[in-house]
């Protein structure tokens, strides 16, 4: 049987102390030359070695795992999202846990308690709901937490999140410059949904002067909402149809073509580009591009900084910009 690669052969190869090399491994680089950190990780590279990570969380009291709980994995945000806390990660001790709400408020729940159970260092959350009283043994436990996508009302977590209502009142100028006199507004159930609320507050804020008129159409309410929207898009006026995530657009494409409705010729189309896909088909869809990469990322370092220093990091919302991209839809 092969021996397992230890500390002290990592030490003797690289031809420093065990106690250099136990600080290299816990990340403490105060005082280390790079010149010994690069022959430090060569030596690890050559020799395979693998640090155990219940022996070091034994001596630290971390775990070294942290929580991800996302509301739809199925959702085509969410893997950018994932890429995004993952490249950063990369670079540091800690390991993840995703865990699937499936848009569950009950499994959420459950997965958290889960995620407790297991002796998590910290939790990147996606909130399915905007209340904190759903978050009672959460918020109790004093876990690191950061928000990402969506945030609740009222919580001392902070939130990395899209400028969905900066965006939505651009939405409500580039319609009003097209001259539309009605805008369907495509969405899923929006009232405990902060990211939803904020997509569809921007666009009536932009608009409330206007004689624009809105209609909110509730996928999740109405069971047959394709026969609604085609209803609503065959009106006698100029109508532009406004999806609230890159889910619904591609419905929305997939029910406007089998009704023979053309955009933007019969009815003008924009909506969230979760996919990077608007620009492939014909006509290019106007759309919004989000950066859930970039969030990710930036909760993952947040949430690091938090665990090594919870004194020291604020509470805070940081909106990431988001991009309009016009095409021929409208």
């Amino acid at each position: 049987m092969m021996k397992k690669t230890t500390i002290n052969d990592i030490a003797k190869a690289a031809g420093v102390s065990k106690t250099t090399v136990s600080r290299y491994l816990n990340q403490k680089y105060a005082n280390m030359s790079e010149t010994t950190k690069n022959k430090i990780e060569a030596t690890i590279a050559k020799l395979h070695y693998q640090p155990n990570r219940n022996a070091q969380s034994l001596k630290t009291n971390q775990s070294y795992l942290l929580g991800v709980s996302v509301a739809d994995i199925s959702n085509p945000y969410t893997p950018r999202l994932l890429k995004g806390i993952n490249d950063y990660l990369q670079s540091t001790r800690y390991q993840i846990m995703i865990m699937d709400a499936d848009n569950s408020v009950q499994l959420e729940q459950a997965n958290i308690q889960k995620l407790l159970r297991d002796e998590i260092d910290g939790l990147l959350l996606q909130p399915l709901n905007n209340q904190a009283k759903n978050y009672e043994q959460l918020i109790a436990s004093g876990l690191p937490t950061i928000q990402v996508d969506r945030y609740l009302e009222t919580s001392n977590w902070s939130a990395i999140v899209s400028d969905n209502f900066k965006k939505a009142a651009e939405v409500g100028a580039l319609i009003q410059a097209h001259h539309y006199q009605h805008v369907i507004v495509l969405t899923n159930s929006i009232q405990y949904i902060s990211s939803r609320k904020n997509r569809l507050s921007g666009l009536k804020a932009a608009l409330q002067t206007s004689n624009i008129n809105i209609q909110v159409l509730n996928v999740d309410q109405e069971q047959d909402w394709q026969t609604i929207l085609v209803t609503a898009a065959q009106q006698d006026q100029k109508t532009v149809i406004y999806a609230l995530n890159g889910s619904l657009l591609w419905e929305t494409i997939r029910t406007l073509r089998s009704a023979e409705i053309d955009f933007p010729t019969d009815v003008g189309l924009l909506g969230y580009d979760d996919s990077g896909l608007a620009d492939l088909i014909t006509p290019g869809i106007t759309s919004i591009m989000q950066n859930p990469h970039q969030i990710g990322k930036l909760a993952a370092c947040k949430l690091v900084k938090l665990i090594d220093n919870p004194k020291k990091t604020k509470t805070e919302k940081t909106e990431i910009p988001t991009s309009l991209i016009e095409r021929a839809s409208l």
